[in-house]
């Protein structure tokens, strides 16, 4: 009989072992199935797919497909009403304006013409190469007016040839050549007279006439007119060479004697004219031909 009462006491305690174990179990099943229920990424899946619906928002896109079509429809219909108002405007204009007077061929006269511009000051003359005057003495204007002068000589003498330069200006006019040859004396008697005419005796041919002064003139060319062309225009550089080494081996002081006022002064103030005027004759010999 005891062996009968333990039997089931150890039944009952294996399966209390197994109730416990099965609890044991399906806790742990439980508890595993929530971790699993519990995974973040299926909520923001599902919240993803909860805030996929806002793409509807494209439904907007109809709003652009209803175009202003009445507008446009109106604004063309009120387009032409704008221009002819705007088109009316110049016959309006037109009617305002007063009609003007109607003038005859016979009662219209030429107004004279009338300059109502001020008057113009003249530029103040001024003469050539005043700059470098300023300062200068009167002999240095005098050998610079000499030099001028003679460079205009040379100019209108340029690329002549010898059957030009003995041609005749004119009948009974020197030739090109001749009138070198006539420069070349004029020169040479001042050379001539240079020391008395310093001391302040007037020159030789002071007071002549234009008869006088033409035979004078051929005395002294007399003895140049074989010269060639070439040999002319050699002479007449040569000879001005001494005439301005002379020159400018006399002071400068007293300033008078470089002036028009003293016989040496105005024996060579006249050579600068002289050479102009010869100049001259040479172009306008040169022009026509």
């Amino acid at each position: 009989m005891a062996a009968r009462r333990g039997a089931p006491k150890k039944t009952a305690a294996k399966a209390a072992k197994k109730r416990a174990a099965a609890r044991v179990s399906r806790r742990a099943r439980a508890k595993a199935a929530r971790k699993k229920s519990a995974v973040p990424p299926k909520k923001k899946k599902s919240a993803t797919k909860r805030s996929a619906p806002k793409k509807p928002a494209k439904a907007a896109t109809p709003a652009r497909k209803k175009a202003a079509v009445p507008t446009k429809t109106v604004v063309t219909k009120k387009a032409p009403a704008a221009k002819k108002a705007v088109a009316a405007a110049p016959k309006a204009q037109k009617a305002t304006k007063p009609a003007a007077p109607k003038r005859s061929n016979v009662t219209r006269m030429r107004q004279p013409y009338r300059d109502t511009r001020p008057p113009q000051r003249e530029p103040a003359f001024q003469p050539a190469f005043e700059p470098q005057r300023q300062g200068a003495n009167p002999k240095e204007i005098l050998l610079f007016e000499m030099q001028r002068a003679r460079v205009a000589v040379m100019a209108s003498i340029q690329g002549l040839t010898a059957a030009t330069a003995d041609r005749p200006r004119a009948p009974g006019k020197w030739s090109v050549r001749e009138i070198v040859l006539h420069l070349i004396v004029r020169d040479r008697v001042r050379l001539d007279e240079f020391a008395p005419v310093l001391g302040g005796r007037a020159p030789s041919w002071t007071g002549l006439d234009e008869n006088a002064m033409a035979r004078v003139n051929e005395l002294h060319l007399g003895p140049l007119r074989p010269l060639s062309w070439d040999e002319a225009v050699r002479l007449l550089q040569a000879t001005r060479e001494q005439l301005i080494a002379a020159l400018v081996s006399v002071p400068s002081h007293p300033p008078e004697l470089w002036t028009e006022s003293h016989p040496f002064g105005a024996m060579l103030h006249a050579l600068p004219r002289h050479d102009r005027h010869h100049a001259e004759q040479i172009k306008a010999a040169r022009i026509e031909g």
